[in-house]
């Protein structure tokens, strides 16, 4: 039987894929950690809903913040941001995971002419909340 901490021995960054600066995060982490860090987003990936089924309790809603998920648990928002850093560097220095090829659809709705998550006062409440909510649920050592 594998373990929750074997598979995710390569990580997974789960984002808000219906936010334009979101899946341009998510995009930049994958590409500096050299594909180490595999993507999925919230909304449209059977990968991110699979991961989620997994991890969280049925009544949790983890679309409140995007997940960095690696073989010690899942870090959400603040907690994941450190995290996020240790794998990028990981794929820089001891190994790449090699070229992902996933498609990621275009996020954002258009309302007025105008993409709803990418206004500037979007983005920076985005930030605030991102900096200011933080969650983890590590995995049990086998």
């Amino acid at each position: 039987m594998w373990s929750l901490s074997s598979l995710f021995r390569r990580p997974r960054l789960i984002y808000d894929d219906r936010c334009y600066s979101c899946t341009k995060s998510a995009k930049a982490a994958q590409f500096l950690s050299r594909g180490r860090i595999r993507i999925a987003g919230h909304y449209y990936s059977q990968d991110a809903k699979e991961a989620k089924d997994m991890i969280f309790p049925q009544d949790y809603d983890a679309t409140m913040m995007f997940w960095l998920i690696n073989k010690a648990g899942a870090h959400g928002a603040r907690s994941g941001l450190p995290q996020v850093f240790k794998e990028i560097l990981a794929g820089v220095f001891l190994e790449g995971g090699g070229k992902t090829t996933a498609v990621i659809p275009d996020a954002c709705e258009y309302r007025d002419n105008r993409l709803s998550c990418y206004t500037p006062t979007n983005v920076i409440k985005r930030l605030v909340r991102l900096l200011s909510h933080g969650a983890t649920f590590p995995f049990e050592k086998n």
